[in-house]
């Protein structure tokens, strides 16, 4: 209802606008509200009058010294009255638009905090009902995504920079939520390169990666032209779905792969191939998949939206605690999810595993789950799409950052359930030992050879 129109009614029926029956001596701070938040933050300032001056001849004292406008004010800079109000706000906008959300996750282990969102049901304590999808591949849980079939949806990074920027078609402007997990991947090789560990030498190399615009394919371009091979020429690349990786390895399709795990786990599992080395070697922290939404769905849901994004957080904080950990091995690893004998992800979440070369080793945060999205990685991922031409020209590599990552939104969440943020900025990454300054992309590309 207008609130205009309410404060019509309720002058006719002889109450005054704040919706009581006081006579025309009682002091009272409500006059006729242009709209929904003028009647709400009248309503709270004649509370909040209420409960400091319980007394009705102190209130009207208090009202008639300093007049309607003058209380108010007075009123505000004691207590923070639109902070409140928006609080007030925030709780009282009813259900969320949907209630049943499509969420689409892909069967690795950086889907956790999805995959654990339902088995605490987080979802429903914030009204909403989880629909968990299990997709096979980035391509197409990306389509079914801007199809409408996924409204919120797992991504591996940088797909959802890739979708804003337009790269490959129009752009689709896509916000990353939260970045599911860092590290947890391994470039791994078949059992018979075992010997031949040098990348200078693995020209002619077929490696599978599980998507163009992955992390995978850009950290692997640059590892190996690092080492000095021609990254486009002297080894080429399939995109292959996580779950067949290990297949194609032991046909020899492909002479290695760069993927999430439990792949490169499975294929020392059955003796496929070895770890040559884990992700974090490269490029330690770096985010892997991520939570993301379309702008275009996030508008026309802003309450299904932040329901969503509290449970995913929550999700998140929980699956980071090491202490949680025990027993997730055999949940992840079940027919609806992983699909995974639970041996191989138990060696994912523990850090202890065999490399397949007969050595065991130990790396605790071979795979981690802190949600914050940093600016500093979407902008080095940027840069290496721009270095290897799938974007055409240069662009604003910090703004379009800023625009994808919800840093200030993830920050705000998930310190509101006791969890440590980062600052929200652009700080420095170390990859292959050397520094990457994010705030200095045209730089860096400029070293790069790519002015």
């Amino acid at each position: 209802m207008d609130p205009s129109h309410e404060y019509v009614r309720l002058s006719r029926t002889g109450l005054c606008a704040c919706g009581s029956t006081h006579g025309d001596d009682e002091e009272c701070l409500a006059e006729k509200p242009a709209n929904a938040d003028d009647a709400l933050a009248g309503a709270m300032a004649q509370g909040m009058l209420h409960g400091l001056f319980p007394e009705r001849g102190l209130r009207r004292a208090f009202v008639k010294t300093l007049g309607r406008a003058g209380a108010l004010a007075a009123l505000t800079a004691l207590t923070p009255l639109t902070q409140l109000a928006a609080v007030a706000q925030e709780r009282s906008k009813g259900a969320p638009e949907k209630k049943r959300l499509a969420v689409g996750f892909l069967p690795i282990t950086c889907a956790t905090p999805l995959i654990y969102a339902e088995q605490l049901g987080l979802f429903p304590r914030e009204g909403l009902e989880l629909s968990l999808q299990k997709i096979a591949g980035i391509a197409l849980i990306r389509d079914k995504m801007v199809n409408g079939e996924l409204d919120i949806s797992q991504q591996v990074m940088p797909v959802a920079l890739a979708m804003s920027a337009g790269i490959g078609g129009a752009p689709i402007p896509t916000r990353v939520m939260t970045v599911l997990n860092q590290n947890g991947n391994s470039l791994v090789l078949a059992m018979k390169h075992k010997d031949n560990r040098d990348p200078k030498n693995w020209k002619g190399f077929r490696f599978a990666v599980p998507f163009e615009q992955s992390h995978q394919m850009l950290q692997l371009r640059h590892y190996l032209a690092s080492a000095g091979l021609d990254a486009e020429r002297d080894v080429s690349y399939r995109v292959v779905p996580p779950s067949e990786y290990v297949s194609n390895l032991r046909v020899g399709n492909i002479d290695g792969f760069f993927g999430g795990e439990p792949g490169g786990q499975r294929a020392v599992y059955e003796g496929a191939g070895f770890i040559h080395l884990v992700s974090s070697e490269i490029w330690p922290e770096h985010p892997c998949c991520s939570v993301t939404a379309t702008e275009a769905w996030i508008k026309a849901h802003p309450n299904s939206f932040m329901a969503a994004y509290r449970a995913i957080i929550a999700a998140s904080l929980h699956v980071s605690e090491p202490s949680n950990r025990a027993g997730m091995a055999k949940i992840l690893a079940q027919p609806q999810y992983l699909n995974q004998p639970e041996t191989v992800v138990d060696q994912v979440l523990t850090g202890r595993y065999a490399d397949g070369l007969g050595n065991v080793k130990t790396l605790p945060r071979r795979i981690d789950f802190q949600p914050f999205p940093h600016y500093s990685s979407a902008v080095w991922l940027l840069t290496q799409m721009r270095r290897w031409n799938m974007i055409k020209e240069d662009l604003d590599y910090k703004g379009l950052a800023r625009q994808v990552m919800l840093a200030t939104d993830a920050k705000r969440l998930i310190e509101e359930r006791g969890g440590r943020a980062p600052e929200v900025g652009f700080r420095k990454e170390t990859i292959l030992g050397k520094s990457f300054d994010s705030d200095r992309p045209a730089e860096y590309l400029k070293s790069l050879g790519r002015a």
